[in-house]
Parts: C-alpha cells; structure tokens; sequence
C-alpha cells in the first residue's frame, strides 16, 4: 500500500476536507485494485460502531486502531484517513 499511502499523504487541502475522498479515488496515479482497498478501509473505518460516542476523540481513536490493525498504510496516512472521516462525523 505504498502508493496508496503516498496519494493519502499528498492531500493538503484541509481547508476543504470534504474533498479528501474524491481525491484520493481520482487521483491519476492510483490502479483499480488500490481503489478497492481504499474504499473497503475507508469504509469500515468509518463504521457507525466506531464513531457512535459523544465525544468525537473516541471515534478518532478506536477508528485509528482499526486502520492500524487492518492495513498496512503509514501511520501519517491513517491520520489523515481518520482526520477526514472525523470531519463526516462533526
């Protein structure tokens, strides 16, 4: 997942993290198989059952687990995945 975490890390447009998904899913440099990697991540880190407490800091900790456990992305790239899903949760 090299390619899939330097794509992720090559995001800085923090102004509109909404945009974070698109990018990354469009980038010309990612093949369909990474494609399906990134959205089967994105997606479960995004599990209702990892975002459903009060206090958005859970959310962004038990979903950084998750990622750290199920792929083999760099961490700066599953804090940016985690950054941008937080973002959906607000």
């Amino acid at each position: 997942m090299d390619n899939v975490s330097l794509i992720i890390e090559s995001f800085n447009d923090w102004g509109k993290p909404w945009t974070f998904y698109e990018f990354v899913m469009n980038n010309s440099q990612i093949s369909e198989k990474e494609k399906d990697e990134f959205l089967t991540n994105y997606k479960g880190a995004s599990e209702f059952e990892l975002w459903n407490f009060s206090d958005l800091s859970e959310g962004v900790k038990k979903s950084t687990l998750y990622l750290k456990t199920t792929t083999q992305l760099t961490d700066e790239a599953i804090n940016r995945i985690v950054n941008a899903i937080a973002y959906e949760w607000r």
